[in-house]
């Protein structure tokens, strides 16, 4: 059910998918770059954003393999939680729809509505009819249309838990988070075997990590989907480098749903989200 980063045909289309981004010229990525506010004027990156920026075209490298395995005559519903200035939908739209001709719709959400207006400025100044946003809470948003692909990058704390609550709930096919401020767990952990470790703050941190993103992938496992863990780009350009990558295969699994209350019981943990899938509920 869980496994590392992916090898052969995988690094394939690995290898494929970046040649087709590959075809996006510096002007391109430049002018794009401008006009979501990750470069300065000259098209160059502000310092700020260059570890960004490298952030962003991984992910959108792992975006456009997974819709390559949806079939080609289908335009794709991507649905991007916790959006922010949505710099990885604008750029993974100009890769898909002007230069690999691949008919797509992206929606975004976003609880800050000055972030969703900058939004739907840069839509407006790039043209992209295919797009829009809403400022909204993950858990409100309603889709007329099921998602075939539901991602974050970098969500806030429980704002990753409501992307793979929000993913399951509609049944989206693909599920994509990579976590960041993981603080939930940390705060909840009380009376479990590891207190002789954990009265250390930076590996109760650490812990808190693995134990949350732990129970995330046991979720995703217990609502029928097979996961991967690994790490999308050099922890150089991120600490926060572990993406969570889904593919719903089977139905509900009660083994991974019991190994998933046996890992909250072991911690004194209830995870917030329990509150959005009740079902997960001892």
């Amino acid at each position: 059910m869980f496994q590392g980063k992916p090898r052969g045909k995988e690094q394939e289309n690995s290898e494929e998918v970046t040649h087709a981004l590959m075809i996006l010229s510096a002007d391109e990525l430049k002018e794009i770059s401008r006009i979501i506010g990750l470069a300065r004027n000259d098209g160059e990156p502000y310092t700020s954003q260059r570890e960004k920026l490298q952030e962003v075209l991984a992910m959108t490298e792992h975006l456009a393999i997974i819709a390559k395995k949806i079939r080609k005559t289908k335009t794709v519903m991507f649905l991007d939680c916790a959006c922010g200035k949505a710099y990885l939908s604008f750029i993974l739209n100009f890769a898909l729809t002007r230069k690999l001709g691949r008919s797509a719709r992206f929606l975004g959400v976003d609880k800050n509505p000055n972030l969703i207006m900058k939004c739907v400025q840069a839509q407006q100044m790039l043209g992209f009819e295919n797009m829009e946003f809403h400022a909204a809470s993950i858990m409100e948003i309603a889709l007329v249309t099921r998602p075939d692909v539901t991602y974050c990058l970098h969500a806030c704390d429980t704002a990753t838990d409501e992307t793979i609550a929000k993913g399951i709930a509609l049944e989206s096919r693909f599920i994509i988070a990579v976590p960041c401020c993981q603080r939930e767990i940390s705060r909840k952990m009380r009376f479990h075997p590891l207190t002789p470790m954990t009265q250390f703050s930076k590996i109760k941190e650490e812990l808190s990590n693995l134990i949350t993103d732990s129970i995330r992938a046991l979720v995703l496992g217990a609502a029928g989907y097979k996961v991967e863990i690994f790490e999308f780009v050099s922890s150089r350009v991120t600490p926060k480098n572990l993406m969570i990558r889904a593919e719903k295969i089977w139905p509900r699994k009660i083994e991974a749903l019991k190994q998933y209350w046996q890992l909250r019981n072991l911690f004194n943990v209830e995870p917030r989200i329990e509150e959005y899938l009740t079902w997960l509920r001892p």
